[in-house]
């Protein structure tokens, strides 16, 4: 194994790191997805028990706070069964705090997220979930991210910026 550093767009990394798009570390099929539409999901829509949507507020340091989550009845979570989570999955504030991401654990499975998120799935034969979480809390790639958002007043971040995020990454079986 190589002891040589190389320079990325979040500071130095390994040297013998590989570096791949986001998107294409992802499942083919809703890899990166945006929330459904407001049109798609209103706040009357929401009920005393149900399923819990995660929006920008529930976003943690990784992890998904469980305060004050709006929940929808279970006809409502079919309907939006695009938008469900799956353990392993990360969830990014899409507008304003773009920098913001949290990973899906096993408890929060079948869960929804909201609009104003995006939600990652990447293919577990190609990287790991909680080591990619962990590459997305380093302050450079912070920086980076919000960088590369677009808006001057409010910054926000879609499918496409976040799947040609470059992502550097060891082999599998060392992360």
């Amino acid at each position: 194994m190589s002891t040589d550093i190389q320079s990325t767009a979040y500071g130095p990394m390994a040297g013998y790191f590989e570096c791949a798009p986001l998107g294409s570390l992802c499942v083919e099929d809703g890899g990166v997805q945006t929330g459904p539409f407001g049109s798609q999901l209103h706040q009357e829509d929401y009920v005393a028990v149900g399923t819990p949507i995660i929006t920008v507020e529930h976003l943690g340091e990784n992890r998904i706070t469980r305060s004050n989550l709006p929940l929808v009845s279970e006809k409502d979570k079919a309907r939006l069964s695009r938008y469900s989570l799956r353990d392993g999955d990360i969830v990014f504030s899409r507008v304003g705090s773009v920098d913001r991401r949290s990973l899906v654990r096993k408890e929060e499975d079948g869960w929804l997220f909201s609009g104003r998120c995006l939600r990652v799935r990447v293919d577990k034969k190609r990287i790991c979930p909680q080591f990619l979480s962990w590459v997305f809390g380093l302050e450079g790639f912070k920086q980076h991210i919000r960088r590369v958002a677009v808006g001057a007043t409010m910054p926000s971040i879609n499918t496409k910026i976040l799947s040609d995020i470059p992502v550097y990454f060891p082999p599998l079986s060392e992360q």
